[in-house]
């Protein structure tokens, strides 16, 4: 199985980050899927067409640590590893947007990334490296991927997103193939919880519900 751990966003956020994207980009489109082009998904991939397409809201997500694929003695290793992980909930605003012409995407992302979310990052990266699983060493940068087959001739977005995403959770995502087009279905769940007293919870009205 394909999978990777990430933050998933709520309804309400992939909805309004999917209303910035229609607005901010009008002339990027849902990709397609005909008959046709279904029938042929699996032989020859969505690289037939050389369009960039919008992303399904559905698929929004930020990424925290790209697995890949793996066996299932990795998978028990990588739950036991998860099952142990302490990270506190964090808001982060997507604000910002980018390409990256290797993998021809334009994404949106935090311009200041909340010190939470990054060691959640490292946290996932040394779970996974436990579990025997080899993860790139990449400097973490966290984004939402919001158009594919993205180049340099596509037109800049009419104005950046302004979007508040709340984590409370950390999943365990599978990368599933389907005629229709991937999609990332979570098999695991970690709930983020604050580490401060009782006492101090109470004091700033903070609850882990």
């Amino acid at each position: 199985m394909r999978c990777f751990i990430g933050l998933d966003l709520s309804a309400t956020e992939k909805l309004a980050l999917d209303s910035w994207r229609q607005q901010a980009l009008p002339e990027v489109m849902p990709r397609q899927i005909t008959p046709s082009s279904a029938k042929g998904f699996f032989n020859s991939g969505p690289q037939g067409s050389t369009q960039p397409y919008a992303v399904p809201a559905a698929n929004y997500h930020i990424t925290l640590c790209f697995l890949g694929s793996i066996t299932h003695r990795q998978h028990e290793a990588l739950i036991y590893e998860l099952d142990n992980l302490v990270a506190e909930p964090f808001s982060l605003t997507l604000d910002n947007t980018g390409v990256w012409n290797g993998p021809k995407i334009l994404f949106s992302a935090p311009d200041n990334p909340p010190e939470p979310l990054m060691l959640l990052a490292k946290a996932s990266r040394k779970a996974a490296r436990r579990a025997s699983i080899q993860v790139e060493n990449k400097p973490y940068k966290p984004h939402v991927t919001m158009v594919r087959k993205a180049t340099a001739a596509l037109p800049l977005p009419l104005y950046s997103p302004s979007v508040e995403v709340h984590a409370s959770a950390f999943h365990l995502f599978e990368s599933v193939s389907t005629p229709q087009g991937v999609t990332y279905p979570i098999r695991h769940s970690w709930a983020l919880k604050h580490s401060m007293s009782v006492r101090e919870k109470l004091r700033r009205g903070i609850t882990d519900e």
